[in-house]
């Protein structure tokens, strides 16, 4: 058995953290009786698929956890890339050769300045994606060492969004990595980073 729980014991933990990100996003954007209705309607939505789990029928857990090599149960917990916490938005991944990239609309419980991005999470997101990007060219695991992030513009919340980082340079223990926000064709925020991969035991 690969996973502790069934697929569709995933998929429904999966909606269910997608149903917080909603529930994240009302509470920011709504008041009085509008809070109340929607509330009520988002208990309603998990209500009906906690009692017809074959709702979920044909969804494809993303993220579902799993037993290590000790038998202990890993759930992904990242806050940027894990369908199960509801703290990461609902990104799409992908790779290709030397760079990663992810592609987001964020929503309101992101907001730092009116309908902008909070600049710490600008951090986070670029000190993810370069990370997988590093993760790919780099074999074995690698720590942040160093990050920084130049501004250049507001990011905007409620359109979609690139997020890029590709591998700059590679010497020993050491990966560099560099990366962008990118809105439309206008880049928002930049980053250069520095990982180092653990020392080989003895």
């Amino acid at each position: 058995m690969t996973s502790p729980e069934t697929a569709q014991e995933s998929s429904l933990a999966e909606y269910a953290a997608e149903s917080c990100r909603r529930l994240a996003a009302g509470l920011l954007g709504n008041t009085g009786e509008e809070l109340r209705t929607f509330l009520a309607s988002e208990v309603r939505r998990l209500q009906d698929v906690l009692a017809n789990p074959s709702l979920l029928e044909g969804a494809e857990p993303q993220t579902p956890p799993r037993f290590d090599r000790k038998g202990r149960v890993q759930i992904t917990t990242n806050p940027v890339v894990s369908h199960r916490n509801p703290l990461a938005p609902p990104l799409m991944h992908h790779h290709d050769g030397n760079e990663s990239e992810f592609r987001v609309t964020l929503p309101l419980q992101y907001q730092g300045p009116r309908n902008h991005l909070h600049g710490g999470y600008c951090a986070v997101l670029l000190d993810d994606v370069l990370w997988h990007s590093v993760r790919y060219a780099a074999p074995g695991i690698s720590f942040t060492r160093e990050l920084t992030i130049t501004y250049e513009r507001p990011v905007p919340l409620f359109e979609e969004l690139r997020i890029v980082g590709r591998v700059s340079g590679i010497e020993g223990r050491k990966t560099f990595a560099e990366g962008e926000i990118i809105a439309g064709d206008v880049v928002c925020a930049r980053a250069t980073g520095l990982w180092i991969s653990p020392k080989p035991s003895e």
